[in-house]
């Protein structure tokens, strides 16, 4: 008896140490509202630090981050007087809920507020056309975008060309989200032109906010690259770094998913950004969709467009931050990378993310 408790607890110790050995998502500083943390901890690269919270991952209640768009969170069941009706077919008590036309994800099946209670999607002749955002305010009239046609399949994409003293160059830089490839549902392993598109519903790609990438599929390396280091024998890429750079890894340019001649946008030309206005990336950068941005001042247009959660299964972080791949492995974690986070209020480039996280994309004209 001893002997078991011996063995039992042997092989906990196994699989604790195989858990901690594995990427964990830093992301939490960048939650939803009354999502609960359970931790924190202060991560640091180079001169730049951030502080984050872990999300309590045993909590199966997610609200929603926006009232204006659709929401990809569990549906919570209410504990208020109000009395829940019963669906006359299988006896099954319905939820109620308050916002017709919203819709939400529930164990895996898209609902929708109809008539005061949450019915399954198909079930409904309701339009959720109100659960959408506005798409009117997303560029900034004052700024004289340039146009680029993807070649591959005819999409057009605006254009801002950003000037940078310290190395007297000009960026040109996508003004929208990449929108390349053909939607996949989110958890797919994806392959070469092929994106998640939030709460796996074509508008959101088709409407401004572009698709999701995985890592490895951003990078144009193999879905193995996702779970190991790019130095390994099953993934045998490499980034190329130009010489005459300080820090070179943050200038690689890398064309990974983007066009022939353009590069995914690298941790040195988001540092302008930030350098540019002075910290407040979203206020002067940030398109006014979702209330994400207040000026748009350069015309970047950043969009709050969410991501996917692998572990979660689910969508999230809609109209709450905007979330960008970098052409960087994280270095102590095989299966993490580099990223970039942005909120209203919060820049940070030194964020490590999985790299089966569905992430946005930027493309920068090589130079």
């Amino acid at each position: 008896m001893i002997f078991r408790k011996i063995v039992v607890t042997a092989a906990i110790a196994c699989l604790v140490l195989a858990f901690t050995a594995c990427c964990d998502d830093d992301s939490s500083s960048f939650v939803e509202p009354e999502k609960e943390s359970s931790s924190s901890e202060i991560l640091s690269s180079g001169d730049d630090s951030v502080s984050s919270s872990s999300t309590n991952s045993s909590s199966s209640a997610k609200s929603s981050s926006s009232t204006d768009a659709k929401s990809s969170s569990s549906v919570t069941s209410s504990s208020s007087g109000t009395s829940a009706g019963t669906n006359s077919s299988s006896g099954e008590e319905k939820r109620p809920c308050s916002e017709e036309g919203k819709t939400q994800r529930a164990n895996g099946v898209k609902v929708i507020c109809h008539d005061g209670f949450w019915v399954p999607e198909s079930s409904s002749s309701a339009e959720p056309t109100s659960s959408y955002f506005d798409m009117t305010e997303q560029f900034n009239p004052d700024v004289e975008y340039g146009e680029f046609t993807d070649p591959r399949d005819g999409h057009k994409y605006r254009t801002v060309s950003m000037y940078d003293d310290s190395f007297e160059r000009t960026y040109v830089i996508f003004a929208e989200n990449l929108n390349y490839g053909k939607m996949v549902s989110g958890g797919t392993v994806q392959g070469d032109s092929t994106k998640y598109c939030y709460d796996d519903d074509s508008w959101y790609c088709e409407n401004g906010w572009g698709g999701l990438y995985t890592w490895s599929n951003a990078m144009g390396f193999p879905a193995v690259c996702d779970s190991v280091s790019i130095s390994a024998e099953a993934c045998s890429q490499k980034f190329v770094y130009p010489s005459g750079y300080g820090q070179p890894q943050n200038y690689v340019q890398h064309q990974g998913i983007c066009p022939e001649g353009w590069h995914i946008m690298n941790s040195g030309e988001w540092a302008h950004l930030d350098q540019r206005t002075g910290g407040s990336v979203a206020h002067y950068m940030g398109s006014n969709v979702a209330g994400f941005g207040n000026e748009n001042l350069y015309g970047m247009s950043l969009l709050p467009a969410g991501y996917w959660n692998p572990v979660a299964l689910e969508y999230g972080y809609i109209s709450n931050s905007a979330l960008y791949w970098l052409p960087q492995q994280y270095p102590e974690y095989d299966d993490c990378s580099y990223r970039v986070a942005i909120q209203t209020n919060e820049f940070n480039r030194t964020f490590r993310g999985l790299k089966t996280q569905g992430f946005s994309v930027r493309c920068v004209k090589n130079y």
